[in-house]
């Protein structure tokens, strides 16, 4: 399996959240998968030599389990330092958190639920899979109040008849076999430790509980313990199967299925069958490469893309929504937030007395600026988008009074300009300035040949050569009746 580096595998794909469990070889945190924004349970073990064959047997055997009622994988992450093995979530909590808040349960709730737990624990003895280590802990519930099998830490896998060595799991829950350290029968251990986990669950409290561990070990062997009167007979007769102190005489996973007692589960074990084209569907539409994900599925990576595909997979088969988002990219801000709308300038009373166009810029209005300007303008960011609308007054040919004169000289000339604050219309008052330059040289000079011809006329009715106005000497139009230099 690929060794990735820390920063470049873990929480690139997974935001972790919090601690949810603890545990000799390592911890669990809830984390959710950053691109299906799914809720995840990320088992974390450090990798000493010690623990390595621990943590191998645990990735092959639950690689090798898909049942309902059993913890689904979806990755493996390997680093220099730890692995990290990512699962389905289970909000519901465990049998034992369960029994601490409400009590024992009734004994139909209890049926449905061992059901399930038995229906498990027989897919796993079918494939020759000991669980080794059931307890309340370790059995889960998922939202809907259903089972799931996990923590399979302890799990090995062994032929019928295999005789194996060696005390683990939880010391309450072994079988007297195990207290008395003998070689035993792993499936008929996992009876025992379900037998403990029924009691339980039903009566509310250890049926070998004692004063000390060594009296609890003592009840153990002895199979001392007293059922109380509330337990049905049904259940009683069950729960006394399950712990027979002799192996031999206790019975299979199979027998207990068969009890009256027992509720019969539907055995609906997903299909194994990879790839699901519908899913692949989903992460193509997603932008995933859909050769690579084949790929990955086919030789069980167990790497991020077969693990995006299962985790897609298992919300799909659950009825739920994705909340896929694009990876590496932040998410869309409120679909359904408005853009603010588009101010439209005011003239002032400050501004030119000739009008503006208030539109909206738009590629469309543009063209239709030079048109009215008569001219093909150039775009410049000093001034305002705008271009006079009607017609600047024009002197006339003929002599003009001096009320005439100074009338039109003040029509003429625009009031002073005051800068207007920035805001989102200011791109557009930059988007032609050149306009206005060619609209008020032409003023300037319309407004020069109007003083030049009502300086003529006093110049015509004067004795004495009045000075000249501007630097260039002006040359009258002999219409206007002066004389000519």
């Amino acid at each position: 399996m690929t060794i990735l580096p820390q920063k470049d595998s873990l929480r690139r794909q997974y935001k972790i959240k919090y601690t949810i469990g603890r545990g000799t070889f390592g911890c669990v945190k809830l984390a959710q998968h950053r691109f299906t924004r799914t809720l995840v349970a990320i088992k974390t073990l450090e990798n000493l030599p010690q623990h390595l064959w621990m943590i191998t047997a645990e990735m092959t055997i639950l690689q090798s389990l898909q049942h309902p009622n059993i913890i689904q994988l979806f990755q493996i992450i390997v680093t220099q330092k730890h692995t990290h093995i990512i699962t389905e979530y289970a909000p519901g909590g465990n049998l034992r958190e369960l029994v601490k808040n409400v009590g024992r349960l009734q004994e139909e709730k209890a049926q449905t639920l061992f059901g399930q737990l038995v229906s498990a624990i027989r897919y796993c003895h079918d494939r020759d899979i000991i669980h080794r280590d059931l307890k309340p802990q370790n059995i889960l519930l998922d939202a809907e109040g259903k089972v799931k099998v996990a923590d399979f830490g302890l799990a090995t896998r062994c032929r019928a008849g295999t005789v194996l060595q060696g005390r683990c799991g939880t010391n309450i829950f072994n079988a007297p076999e195990l207290v008395l350290r003998e070689g035993y029968d792993g499936k008929k251990a996992d009876v025992w430790s379900l037998g403990v986990v029924l009691f339980y669950i039903t009566v509310g409290q250890h049926p070998f509980r004692g004063s000390t561990l060594k009296d609890t070990e003592g009840n153990i062997v002895q199979g001392s313990y007293e059922v109380p009167s509330h337990v049905s007979g049904q259940l009683e007769n069950l729960i006394h199967q399950m712990l027979t102190v002799a192996p031999e005489k206790r019975p299979c996973i199979e027998d207990i299925g068969q009890h009256p007692w027992v509720m019969r589960c539907e055995d609906n074990t997903p299909d194994n069958t990879y790839p699901d084209p519908n899913i692949l569907d989903i992460l193509s539409d997603l932008g995933f490469d859909v050769n690579a994900i084949i790929k990955s599925l086919r030789k069980r990576k167990y790497d991020e893309m077969m693990g995006t595909y299962l985790i897609i997979k298992d919300q799909v088969g659950k009825g739920l929504e994705l909340g896929c988002g694009t990876p590496g990219k932040p998410e869309d801000p409120d679909p359904t937030s408005t853009p603010p709308p588009v101010q439209r300038l005011k003239r002032r009373a400050s501004e030119p007395i000739f009008g503006f166009l208030h539109s909206s810029p738009s590629q469309h209005h543009l063209p239709d600026i030079p048109r009215l300007l008569g001219q093909k303008l150039t775009r410049s960011a000093s001034l305002p988008q705008c271009c006079p609308q009607r017609e600047i007054a024009t002197c006339t040919h003929t002599p003009l009074s001096r009320t005439a004169a100074a009338r039109c000289v003040s029509s003429s000339i625009p009031q002073e300009k005051r800068p207007l604050p920035p805001g989102p219309d200011s791109d557009r008052e930059a988007a032609s300035s050149l306009q206005n330059i060619g609209c008020f040289k032409r003023l300037r000079k319309r407004l020069r040949a109007c003083l030049s011809r009502w300086c003529c006329c006093f110049s015509g009715s004067s004795k004495t050569q009045p000075q000249p106005v501007f630097n260039n000497r002006v040359v009258p139009l002999k219409e206007a009746g002066g004389r000519a230099r």
